[in-house]
């Protein structure tokens, strides 16, 4: 006998029902894609920092000035507040010292400027044998009196001021590598040494010629790059030992005119990082 099934509109609708379910939760199922993430954090970004500092050592001088002060105490280091400059009383004929300027520009390597800065010369009091005759009233040549208009003195044209590479220990005959920014003759120098065989302007030979402090500070006043600018040493950390030493020298030579006279003036030292910076600017607000 055969079974027949009985479908009713009431059975047609619940299997119709019961398929609309299953298809739905088959469409929920599908929504989740595949996905992943990842991170990185805490980056951090932070500027480098080119912090130069320059200790003056007084090295040597004459057996007058040593036996002032102690040459071991005579060190200064500057580094943001401006060093203390040397300071020298009753300068006479045939004296003279070497001032040697270590600069450190730590981790990052930089260009180097030297600059002079606020030359000052004041003629100041002498005894009756300085000026000259006929200049004392007239006011010419190189011979000055107290309180006129200028009021300059001649020491810084008498004085010389020769910047050296090289500086072994001891005399001035240490000196050598004389820099030609204070060779006025502008010929090859190798590593003539310090002679004393000049006379009172410095002129040594026709290979050398020191430079009074008024020539040296014309020279540096517009900034001089150590090397050179077209091939500027790099200062700094496993790079080129930035110093120098300066031999200020009164020849015994120079005669009454710079009695009483003084003078002062400041040297500025610049630094700018080298990375990435083939041709350095040194501009006024560095």
């Amino acid at each position: 006998m055969s079974k027949k099934v009985k479908l009713t509109r009431r059975r047609v609708l619940g299997g119709l029902g019961t398929i609309g379910l299953a298809g739905a939760a088959a469409g929920l199922g599908t929504s989740a894609y595949l996905n992943d993430s990842e991170s990185f954090t805490g980056n951090s970004i932070t500027a480098g920092t080119l912090d130069m500092s320059v200790t003056a050592t007084v090295e040597a001088a004459n057996d007058y000035w040593a036996g002032q002060v102690d040459l071991t105490t005579l060190e200064e280091t500057a580094d943001g507040e401006a060093g203390a400059g040397l300071i020298v009383d009753d300068v006479k004929p045939g004296d003279w010292g070497i001032i040697c300027f270590d600069i450190n520009v730590g981790d990052n390597p930089g260009y180097v400027q030297v600059s002079t800065e606020n030359l000052v010369s004041n003629e100041n009091d002498y005894t009756e044998p300085e000026p000259d005759t006929g200049n004392e009233t007239a006011m010419t040549g190189d011979f000055n009196d107290p309180g006129v208009s200028d009021g300059m003195g001649e020491l810084q044209d008498k004085i010389l001021a020769t910047v050296w590479h090289d500086y072994g220990d001891g005399e001035r005959t240490s000196l050598s590598e004389l820099d030609p920014t204070t060779n006025l003759n502008g010929s090859s120098i190798d590593s003539n040494a310090w002679s004393s065989d000049r006379d009172e302007g410095g002129l040594v030979d026709t290979e050398r010629h020191y430079t009074t402090l008024q020539e040296a500070f014309g020279t540096y006043n517009t900034g001089v790059t150590l090397g050179g600018s077209d091939e500027p040493m790099i200062v700094g950390s496993g790079e080129d030992s930035g110093e120098f030493c300066l031999l200020l020298e009164v020849p015994s030579e120079v005669g009454n005119e710079i009695q009483g006279d003084s003078l002062s003036f400041d040297l500025v030292f610049q630094a700018e990082q080298s990375r990435n910076n083939d041709d350095p600017t040194f501009n006024s607000t560095a």
